[in-house]
């Protein structure tokens, strides 16, 4: 209990520096991005595999899982299982996980919790990321992407589906620290993830492209806060 708690301290001393990192890296992730969705609009049926598997899921979720109340806890599976997986992280242990599209889900752990176990899931496609760590096992491209489009569905619908319209995920970190850490890491991971389902580049590749922005940002700011 005292060890989570001194981690929470730590995270919550980070809080504000994550935020200005994140502000600072916004015009390289999202540069980095615009050269993917160059590549995809040159190269359109590379994105294909990526667009079946992802529709392949919406359609899943209206067909077979939202008329049925009692299914609905599905879609939100990733959604408190990244939660469980960020509080064990940060040394929480855990005693419950309830998913629940009607009530939001919720997963029980003691101690008071940190934004980045809060914010978690809105930044983190965790199934999408397992995919491509089991990437060696897969003989098939085509069929990873498509993995990959119905993951990043999933994601997405569980993620800003009305059934998280009630909880405070959003709140434990504040809105203006939200906003710049969400849309930085969904940037840099939705860029990271379309790069590797199109084999756009390597992801190294898709990294220094961010660098340069980034850099380019960075030294801007210096000049304008700096002395002189």
């Amino acid at each position: 209990m005292n060890v989570s708690a001194g981690v929470d301290r730590v995270i919550g001393w980070l809080k504000w520096p994550v935020g200005i990192v994140s502000l600072v890296f916004l015009p390289g992730v999202f540069y980095a991005l615009g050269f993917v969705i160059r590549d995809i609009a040159r190269r359109p049926s590379s994105i294909v595999p990526t667009l079946v598997g992802a529709a392949a899921f919406t359609v899943f979720w209206l067909v077979a899982l939202l008329p049925k109340r009692s299914r609905h806890h599905v879609v939100i599976l990733e959604h408190e299982f990244t939660h469980w997986l960020f509080a064990l992280l940060t040394l929480h242990p855990v005693s419950g996980l309830r998913a629940s599209m009607r009530g939001g889900g919720h997963v029980a752990y003691q101690g008071r919790g940190n934004w980045l176990i809060a914010l978690a899931p809105f930044v983190v496609p965790t199934f999408s990321l397992i995919a491509i760590a089991l990437a060696g096992w897969w003989h098939s491209p085509r069929a990873l992407s498509a993995l990959l489009g119905g993951t990043l569905a999933w994601n997405a619908i569980a993620n800003w589906s009305p059934a998280h319209r009630h909880h405070g995920d959003h709140r434990e970190g504040g809105r203006i620290f939200s906003f710049l850490f969400v849309t930085c890491a969904n940037a840099l991971l939705l860029g990271l993830v379309l790069a590797y389902a199109t084999q756009a580049r390597s992801l190294t590749g898709h990294l220094a492209h961010v660098r340069g922005p980034t850099s380019a940002f960075f030294s801007l700011l210096v000049k304008l806060v700096g002395p002189g």
